[in-house]
């Protein structure tokens, strides 16, 4: 409670509160917490948090219920991939089964839900199975949000390991957009909001991004991102320059921090 009320005094003007652990409903104490933020910062317009499918799947409803009431109103949830396969890759610890089941509890719970998909996941040899697959799963969540996250692999990691032995393969930038394509195309949901402008996903050529992402509603959008799509892979296949995505500008230095 000092935390909150020190950020009170920091954060005056707060119009939304994101509660950074990565695993916020482990803490029976969350309804408490959460009431006591909105006591705090009466005006705030949402307060947000991560969740972890399985820690979903092991709470009851009611208390599910009770955190949503408090006034916790979206959890964020890695998704990573819909795709059996690529999910032990990841070491996710969960099916596509059980992130559907997590999803809608979630939903059932009255939160709006926001899932995070790895575009890249499913390497060059998987990235079809991985963009359908994960299609799938969230068209029978019906979330509220996506949001596309590319795999950037830093020194030090389980899948810098796996690269330095071949066992896996970076998704080349054509196909990695070819995967987002495919996946966008796949996606049949109303009223949800789709994002992939985070920086990771961005691509370079020459001296200047020409690939910021999509954003839109879909369904609305989403013609309008599969153009941009379209736009993007047209450039890719006809350019001689070098284009170079999160990894390579991750290597160079042009990103150092996500």
């Amino acid at each position: 409670k000092k935390d909150v009320k020190k950020a009170r005094q920091i954060y005056r003007a707060a119009q939304s509160i994101f509660l950074g652990d990565s695993d916020n409903l482990v803490h029976k104490e969350l309804p408490e917490i959460v009431a006591f933020i909105r006591k705090i910062f009466p005006g705030i317009r949402r307060v947000t948090a991560y969740a972890r499918a399985k820690t979903i799947l092991s709470r009851k409803m009611d208390f599910l219920t009770a955190v949503r009431k408090a006034g916790l109103d979206r959890l964020h949830i890695g998704l990573e991939s819909g795709d059996p396969i690529v999910l032990k890759w990841l070491g996710k610890g969960v099916t596509p089964e059980e992130l559907i089941e997590a999803g809608r509890k979630a939903k059932e719970a009255g939160f709006e839900v926001n899932f995070y998909v790895i575009s890249g996941a499913g390497g060059k040899m998987r990235w079809q199975e991985h963009a359908l697959n994960s299609a799938k799963v969230l068209n029978k969540i019906k979330p509220d949000f996506i949001r596309l996250r590319s795999l950037t692999i830093k020194e030090g990691t389980p899948f810098k390991e796996k690269l330095e032995k071949g066992e896996f393969v970076i998704t080349p930038p054509l196909e990695r957009l070819k995967e987002v394509q495919l996946f966008v195309e796949n996606l049949d949901l109303e009223r949800c909001f789709l994002a992939s402008d985070h920086m990771t996903n961005f691509l370079w050529a020459g001296n200047a991004f020409f690939y910021r992402g999509v954003a839109g509603d879909l369904p609305r959008d989403k013609k309008v991102m599969l153009k941009t799509l379209r736009k993007a892979l047209d450039f890719i296949e006809s350019t001689e320059l070098e284009v170079k995505d999160s990894n390579q500008l991750l290597k160079e230095g042009f990103i150092t921090a996500f």
